[in-house]
């Protein structure tokens, strides 16, 4: 993953299909027909994603949302975009 905290990183919308469900949100990738489920903190990610946000912008989101300090929120967003990285469903704006 690029660690540039200016990188944008958006979903590529023609890859996946997704529904919110309760506290989790349901992704479909498209091309692989495989099912993933996000867990609450990665719901929460998202919506941002979908609209493009650095990494540095998703861990001030779980910063805001709960008792998590900004390093461990910085280490849960990398390893969250290096996922969606490998699954080739974000890309680098």
């Amino acid at each position: 993953m690029n660690a540039d905290t200016s990188t944008v990183y958006r979903v590529r919308g023609n890859r996946v299909a997704w529904r919110a469900a309760g506290d989790e949100t349901v992704l479909l990738d498209i091309r692989q027909s495989v099912y993933l489920a996000l867990d609450r903190s990665a719901a929460m990610l998202w919506p941002h994603l979908m609209a493009g946000a650095t990494a540095t912008e998703l861990a001030e989101v779980l910063t805001r949302q709960g008792p998590v300090e900004l390093e461990r929120a910085v280490a849960d967003v990398h390893a969250f975009l290096a996922e969606l990285e490998a699954i080739d469903l974000i890309e680098h704006l």
